[in-house]
């Protein structure tokens, strides 16, 4: 048994994290910004330790620190700044520090499935960050033997959470559309790829890591689903799980775009401009890890969760 802290311990991969752990025997304290409760309800939640508090408070490595932890799981850590200032103030105190990077630490693919070690030039101030996360331990490690593993998801899907559709945006009437079998217009020839991963598949990544220890130290893995998807193959397949065959069009981005909101237009681009394409080889090897959800059977159980709870009907 650990005694172990996770920073943001109740959101899309904590919800799933918690429990997780909780249910290997550990002792978990959740960091938090308010008590309200994840979208799946389950009793781990009325007998963990919560502690509120704020990433944005100047003592807050100190007050991590304070709870004497074996392993913390850093989930909310967006820049390789707070991830040094809490990384300085655990050394040599912890057994495991396993931090929650991005597969949009990648630029565009130059093979896939793209490995870990290639395409890191992501040109958005995020995935710059999260590639300098990666960086960051992986000298931590090389220069003084800090425990630190970082975990790199793809398309995170989980329940309470619209997931990405198949136009590589967050609209719900995509769905809707499809299930109602209307014509869907697809940017370009929608061959472009999503690459999603079911929040548990992410958490057993991690926990995968932890239990590995030194194996996994100043180590990125990806956390994604077996395969990546075409957004034409994806809405073929959201079409045929009410029995519709899909009505597909297509357009060059830049006439399809101005179809749509500015916002979607913006979220489709930022997905369709990566087609991220991740390879699970190197968690497979060295964790002994496979996924549990396919990219379809991940949006699926999202969607499913969603019309359970009348924000999506069809």
């Amino acid at each position: 048994m650990k005694r172990i802290v996770v920073i943001g311990g109740k959101g899309r991969i904590g919800s799933y994290l918690t429990p997780m752990l909780c249910a290997e025997g550990h002792e978990v304290v959740v960091i938090t910004r308010g008590r309200q409760t994840p979208p799946r309800s389950q009793p781990v939640w009325q007998v963990v330790e919560q502690v509120v508090l704020d990433r944005k408070q100047e003592d807050f490595a100190q007050q991590v620190v304070a709870l004497a932890p074996d392993v913390v799981f850093d989930l909310v850590c967006y820049s390789e700044k707070d991830m040094l200032n809490l990384t300085s103030a655990l050394n040599d105190r912890i057994y495991h520090y396993i931090a929650v990077g991005s597969i949009w630490m990648h630029g565009p693919s130059s093979v896939v499935p793209c490995p870990e070690h290639l395409n890191r030039e992501s040109e958005d101030t995020y995935g710059q960050e999260k590639r300098k996360m990666d960086d960051a331990l992986q000298r931590l490690f090389a220069r003084s033997g800090f425990p630190g593993t970082i975990v790199h998801p793809g398309h995170i899907v989980s329940e309470g959470f619209k997931p990405i559709n198949p136009q590589g945006n967050i609209n719900l009437d995509v769905f809707t559309r499809l299930f109602q079998g209307k014509t869907l217009t697809l940017p370009n020839m929608g061959l472009e790829t999503l690459h999603h991963v079911h929040a548990a598949d992410v958490a057993g990544v991690m926990i995968a890591a932890m239990n590995r220890g030194s194996i996994s130290f100043g180590q990125g893995f990806h956390a994604a689903s077996p395969a990546a998807i075409t957004l034409a193959g994806f809405a073929q397949a959201v079409a045929a799980w009410v029995g519709q065959e899909a009505k597909l069009a297509f357009q060059p981005y830049e006439q399809w775009a101005k179809t749509v909101s500015a916002e979607d237009a913006a979220i489709t681009l930022e997905h369709i401009s990566r087609s991220p394409n991740a390879s699970m080889e190197k968690a497979r090897q060295m964790l002994d890890f496979t996924p549990r959800f396919s990219s379809l059977q991940a949006v699926r159980s999202a969607v499913d969760w969603l019309i359970a709870n009348g924000d999506l009907s069809f």
